[in-house]
């Protein structure tokens, strides 16, 4: 499957909201999911912030619209990345993610910009019942063929 940016994109009013973390609860009375509709969230996640990085990246989104989802460190990164790289016709073609823990989700976006392949590693964690983005790995294109 290729996502491309045009394909995605919503008008702010059907955009999904903010996805609440969900309650703890004690290992004994947990049961594990009857179908794999609970494997579905974490990647929604992922997806939902890889597809606003490319966004901010290729000048679709301010990047200070992404406060609310990114730590300041996240933020910056993705700030610098935007300087310094050329982001037009990026396109999400898959992704990965799993819940390591109640509050913690990593993925990774595979991203094809032109004939390059780049991947975006993303850690999400719950804290105060919002999901915030702690990691985002923004390989510059062209990056990891400098010596």
């Amino acid at each position: 499957m290729y996502l491309s940016f045009n394909t995605l994109w919503l008008p702010p009013v059907e955009r999904d909201t903010v996805t609440p973390c969900p309650v703890p609860t004690p290992r004994s009375t947990v049961t594990p999911p009857a179908d794999d509709a609970g494997d579905a969230m974490p990647r929604n996640l992922v997806l939902t912030v890889a597809r606003a990085v490319i966004e901010a990246l290729s000048g679709y989104r301010p990047v200070t619209q992404l406060a609310r989802w990114l730590t300041p460190a996240a933020l910056d990164g993705l700030a610098m990345a935007r300087r310094h790289g050329t982001w037009k016709g990026t396109a999400i073609t898959r992704v990965w993610a799993t819940q390591v823990s109640p509050r913690i989700i990593e993925g990774v976006a595979h991203v094809r910009l032109d004939d390059r392949s780049l991947a975006l590693p993303i850690r999400l964690e719950c804290e105060g019942g919002r999901w915030s983005c702690t990691h985002l790995g923004v390989l510059l294109p062209g990056s990891h063929m400098r010596s």
